[in-house]
């Protein structure tokens, strides 16, 4: 149904609405505009009291109702055109106190008296000219946005009477299926498209930022440029994308970057952090990011139990503390807990019961005495056979705290002929100091020393006699 003069305009409202918007997103608007226009060159000259944008695209401004009637737009459904609300060019006029804009043919000024339109001889392109008072701190703000932009190949952007070049490329990525904006009968929509992002280095002194099709739209804690070859959906200021286009975009980085480009002090970085946090990652991703970031034999922090006794296995933790409850979900699907990997590897290792020979035997005959002696404690001692894991990891003892038993691999370096071997003594000790506390802390520390002086004591005072005796599997006698 067709309808007119529903509405009108506040002048003065509309006026002090625009002017709220910084100089630099205003005269971005223009910028933008000249860019869908193919214009050759682009110059924008700001001054103390005004500012002068001008461009030499063939077509100019075609119907002269688009300078001033809000949402007017010839922007196509095409969402490779940058802008699409009709309103860019009006908000930079209206921010201004007075304005002239000169096309093929047509110039339409605006001054205290209103909107007149007059004819001129201009043949290309399009200049504006607005004249507003411009701060010191406005204007250099306004150019150093405008320097952030990305001009297409073949266009020519002058700031100020400097070139504004374009970065360096790093990467570009085809066919990312992104969020965009459509044009579907004059209503804007929402849609998903396959589209190219381009990723550059910051120009030196400039911040990060995600781009439009060249535009800056925002700075964020990437650490390249990325820009966009689509609409990008923004907000109602149009100077922030969604949270959840920008995490989108984010995940697309990273699912390209993560197997040849980033490196572990590159994902370690916030920004993948928030995406293995925050976004359904593949798991080929998870793999990839945590080959590279963790040491191979890594696991999730449990318990402090679990956690000791998996460092006892050879596991390197991952700290819980140390990452966010969304990252540790994103985890838990390619990596063990500590809880779940102590399980596995202590059935692993328990390994077959073995009956110990004559020499073993002798051999536990002296653990029981040093744990008697040496520790104050009466423990039971078996031997198991167990070969190396597919890690080439060999455990050479196991203590079970709550049944007081050691048991020790006959497939092991330990040497049952010889308890009192350094290396021997050492295991012995170790897991002794274990019956007092199942974790590596200071508390196992200060056992562990405390036994090796009450030994050392104790062979002392025996003299050779004992240590023979020892090393016999018969200290009582």
């Amino acid at each position: 149904m067709a309808r007119s003069a529903w509405f009108e305009i506040a002048e003065e409202g509309w006026a002090r609405l625009s002017a709220a918007r910084p100089l630099g997103r205003l005269l971005l608007e223009a910028v933008q505009n000249a860019f869908d226009a193919d214009a050759a060159n682009v110059a924008i000259e700001i001054e103390p009291d005004r500012v002068v944008i001008e461009d030499d695209a063939r077509a100019g401004i075609a119907d002269e109702r688009l300078v001033y009637t809000l949402f007017l737009s010839d922007k196509p459904r095409d969402p490779t055109r940058r802008g699409r609300m009709g309103r860019g060019l009006k908000e930079l006029l209206a921010a201004a106190e007075r304005a002239h804009v000169e096309t093929i043919g047509t110039t339409i000024v605006f001054d205290g008296e209103g909107r007149r339109t007059e004819t001129n001889t201009r043949e290309s392109g399009t200049r504006l000219e607005l004249f507003r008072a411009i701060g010191d701190d406005e204007r250099e703000a306004a150019l150093d946005l405008l320097r952030l932009a990305i001009p297409p190949r073949g266009t020519s952007l002058r700031v100020a009477g400097r070139l504004v070049r374009r970065p360096r490329s790093v990467l570009a990525l085809a066919d990312c299926e992104l969020e965009t904006v459509v044009i579907d009968d004059g209503v804007e929509r929402a849609a998903m498209r396959p589209t190219r992002v381009a990723i550059y280095a910051p120009r030196r002194g400039e911040r990060p930022s995600l781009f439009e099709m060249g535009v800056p739209v925002q700075p964020w804690n990437v650490p390249w440029h990325v820009d966009v070859a689509q609409r990008v959906p923004l907000g109602e200021g149009r100077d922030a994308a969604p949270e959840r286009f920008v995490l989108a975009l984010k995940a697309t980085l990273l699912e390209a970057m993560v197997h040849s480009y980033l490196d572990r002090r590159d994902l370690r970085a916030d920004w993948v952090q928030d995406v293995i946090a925050r976004w359904p990652v593949k798991s080929g991703l998870l793999d990839a990011y945590v080959s590279k970031v963790f040491p191979r034999g890594s696991v999730l922090g449990g318990t402090s139990r679990a956690n000791d006794r998996a460092k006892q296995l050879g596991a390197h933790i991952v700290d819980a503390r140390t990452i966010s409850h969304g990252a540790w979900l994103a985890l838990a699907r390619v990596l063990e807990t500590s809880d779940d990997y102590v399980r596995r590897r202590s059935s692993e290792f328990g390994g077959d019961e073995v009956e110990p020979d004559e020499t073993q035997r002798r051999f536990a005959e002296a653990v029981r005495w040093l744990a008697r002696r040496v520790a104050g404690s009466v423990v039971r001692v078996r031997f198991f056979a167990r070969d190396p894991s597919d890690a080439g990891l060999l455990e050479d003892a196991v203590t079970d705290v709550d049944a007081r038993a050691i048991s020790f691999n006959v497939k092991g370096p330990l040497r049952f002929d010889d308890v009192l071997d350094p290396g021997t003594i050492g295991v012995v000790l170790h897991e002794l100091a274990h019956l007092a506390s199942v974790e590596h802390d200071h508390r196992f520390i200060d056992r562990l020393q405390l036994l090796a002086g009450m030994l050392a004591k104790l062979l002392a005072d025996g003299g050779p006699a004992l240590a023979t005796a020892l090393r016999r599997g018969d200290p009582e006698r």
